[in-house]
């Protein structure tokens, strides 16, 4: 047996385990903003699945159906898979790489070529052509003096955690947006049934008038004006249904459905989905770690601070331990032979001494890179405020609106009633009783309009707020 001393590599060895890391070492910011809401907060539990809170079946099952199996979530979990892959290739890097080669070949030597053939073929044994057999294994380690490996396990596993929360994000998203489109295709299709309610009292009320005019009760401009009414009334009708039917295709395509799939379930009437009259806001300290945005950006900063570490690695000397053992003869037969082991070990390092400033160029790049990612995180958090704090006012202010219009509708609906008793009594004509009803449409349009926006304002809020999704994937 050969034995070789390694006093150099045990003492590199060593080294690996206690060297320094290069780089500046990553701490979270803590962002500067007041603990308190500036709007009316509500303390408590945040929501989960907060979908479930407008009392629609068909709206939780769209969400649920998209979040689990949509196009969009199918692909932001590509994207985590992509960043879990990158991690592990990245921990495979820096650990011992061995590799089994072999090869069998057959070589001519060339009598024209740079080796003196003729005075070589006077040596005893010497062939101008030969075949050679080798087969063996081949290993190399990247001793990581420096930590520039840490850093790189670092910067690889911040960006997995950066894709996680994108993936949340991006569920989330998803979430608001069928909310805010299943919302808006119900105030649609209401508008269409107001619609053709209106249509219906407008040519109920131009027959009428053609019937007074004909008799000298009416003039024949009263007639025509009712008449153009009327058509008029059918128009915004169209429009109507075909905005209540571009609804329903928008809110398949954010399922992730293919139309046909959903268009009944969609289509069948059904009522705006109703709000909640008070939505848990939580503290206003926890809404920056919890927003999926602002974890992204944070995610993203810790990574670009570790890849300063990584482009600093490059300043120094890099530090190997090679090794190799094999068989090689010129006869297959004599591969088992042990005249035929070949073996190399030892350290390799290299050192970049000159390289036209590009090592430094790209750890002044990698500063800025990180420095852009910190403005991207001061402006997440930013936002994230600004975006609840606003979220906050629109749902209280759309709530008190649609108190509002409630009892105006309430009011009109008194009103009606009365005027439909005293047209059943033949105290007024058909006339005034069409009029009343489209007074009657025309404020429950309004408070249609009221209720959708309370809860368009609230799915917004559940939004802003960042929950309703598991923390992590």
């Amino acid at each position: 047996m050969v034995r070789t001393p390694l006093p150099l590599a045990t003492s590199l060895a060593a080294l690996a385990l206690t060297g320094c890391t290069v780089g500046p070492d990553y701490h979270r910011p803590e962002p500067v903003a007041s603990n308190q809401w500036i709007e009316q907060e509500t303390p408590g539990t945040l929501e989960t699945a907060w979908w479930n809170r407008f009392d629609d079946p068909l709206l939780t099952k769209l969400v649920e159906g998209a979040i689990a199996e949509s196009p969009t979530a199918r692909e932001a979990m590509a994207r985590v898979m992509e960043a879990r892959a990158g991690e592990a290739a990245v921990r495979g890097s820096a650990l011992p790489a061995v590799q089994a080669s072999g090869e069998a070949v057959r070589t001519r030597l060339s009598e024209n070529g740079e080796l003196p053939l003729k005075s070589l073929q006077n040596i005893p044994g010497f062939q101008r052509e030969f075949s050679l057999f080798d087969a063996g294994f081949d290993a190399s380690w990247e001793l990581d003096l420096w930590g520039q490996k840490r850093r790189e396990k670092e910067a690889a596993h911040a960006r997995v955690q950066a894709a996680e929360a994108g993936e949340r994000e991006a569920k989330l998203m998803l979430a608001g947006e069928i909310a805010r489109a299943y919302i808006e295709m119900r105030q649609a299709q209401a508008a269409e049934t107001d619609a053709r309610t209106v249509a219906e009292a407008d040519a109920h009320i131009a027959r009428l008038t053609a019937l007074l005019a004909h008799a000298g009760e009416a003039s024949p401009m009263e007639s025509e004006r009712a008449a153009a009414t009327a058509g008029q009334s059918r128009d915004r009708l169209v429009q109507a249904e075909t905005l209540a039917k571009s609804a329903a295709y928008r809110v398949a395509a954010l399922a992730g459905r293919p139309p046909e799939e959903l268009i009944t379930e969609l289509t069948a009437p059904a009522p705006i989905p109703s709000a909640p009259d008070a939505i848990v806001t939580g503290l206003r300290s926890d809404l920056l770690r919890r927003r999926p945005d602002v974890a992204v950006a944070e995610r993203q900063l810790a990574a670009a601070t570790a890849d300063i570490g990584v482009a600093k690695g490059d300043l120094f000397p890099h530090f190997s331990l090679i090794g190799g053992i094999g068989q090689q003869a010129r006869n297959a037969g004599d591969l088992t032979s042990g005249d035929s082991t070949r073996f190399v070990i030892g350290p390799t390092f290299s050192w970049p001494v000159f390289a036209g400033g590009r090592v430094r160029a790209g750890i002044r790049a990698a500063d800025a890179r990180a420095q852009a990612a910190a403005a991207r995180y001061d402006q997440a958090t930013i936002t994230a405020l600004a975006d609840s704090e606003s979220a906050i006012n629109r749902f209280l202010k759309a709530r008190e609106r649609a108190e509002t219009t409630g009892t105006a509708l309430n009011d009109e609906q008194a009103a009606f009633t009365r005027t439909q008793a005293l047209a059943t009594r033949g105290e007024i004509d058909r006339l005034m009783l069409e009029q009343a009803r489209k007074a009657l449409v025309q404020a429950r349009n309004i408070d249609a309009g009221a209720r959708a926006e309370q809860a368009l304002a609230a799915a917004a809020l559940f939004k802003a707020l960042g929950g309703g999704l598991p923390s992590s994937s």
